[in-house]
């Protein structure tokens, strides 16, 4: 079983990618200098996240400047505590913090029990959270320029789409 995760403040919260355009991997790393954790997840995962981030972030009060991270890289070692399946956000008013949640994904044909997924719950200044957008939002531009015709990534090596045949 995998180790769940839970902060109410951290310093560090991004993501980020390994990689080549076209075979990138993508992360999302959180937590404080000597114990940051990595958690691997899909492009459309990130995108999804900052666009969902960014809605709430029209609903709540403005943010401070002094109050945005300008560490956005990953930092190294880069090794991936587990993958995750699914995300849940929400705004608490009370703390005027963000509660991003996590949840592992589990092959469940490795075992005869169906396991607890692993979570990882974090609460996020808004700061945090409009770096984060900052961030994934550029990460998403960054990669493979989509095809004219189909909107879907070209090759990484020629510029080429199948929708092309």
């Amino acid at each position: 079983m995998s180790e769940s995760f839970r902060y109410e403040h951290i310093q560090h919260f991004t993501a980020g990618t390994v990689g080549p355009k076209g075979q990138r991997t993508f992360y999302i790393q959180f937590g404080n200098p000597g114990e940051l954790i990595s958690l691997k997840l899909e492009k459309g995962q990130v995108s999804a996240l900052a666009e969902f981030f960014n809605r709430l972030l029209d609903d709540v009060e403005p943010i401070a400047i002094d109050d945005v991270p300008l560490a956005l890289d990953l930092i190294e070692p880069i090794e991936s505590a587990w993958v995750v399946s699914s995300i849940g956000i929400a705004y608490e008013e009370d703390s005027a913090s963000f509660v991003f949640v996590a949840e592992e994904l589990i092959d469940e044909e490795d075992d005869d029990e169906a396991p607890t997924p692993a979570t990882a719950e974090l609460r996020l200044s808004h700061g945090q959270v409009q770096a984060f957008v900052t961030r994934a939002r550029d990460l998403m531009s960054s990669g493979r320029p989509p095809c004219d015709y189909c909107g879907r990534p070209l090759d990484h090596d020629d510029g080429w789409c199948p929708c092309h045949n």
